[in-house]
């Protein structure tokens, strides 16, 4: 995701320059992305585990 969006064209064009706007939005979706993917949705109780 990042990689696509500020990563590659940056290395590959040389007059690519993102703003930092666009910088911190394509950080920020990958964030959210990873943590929508990646976060557990099932936690043990603490308490049946005494």
């Amino acid at each position: 995701m990042f990689a696509t969006c500020v990563l590659w064209p940056r290395m590959l064009l040389t007059d690519c320059n993102p703003a930092a706007s666009d910088i911190h939005d394509a950080v920020e979706q990958a964030v959210q992305t990873m943590l929508a993917r990646y976060t557990p949705t099932y936690r043990p109780d603490p308490k049946s585990e005494r």
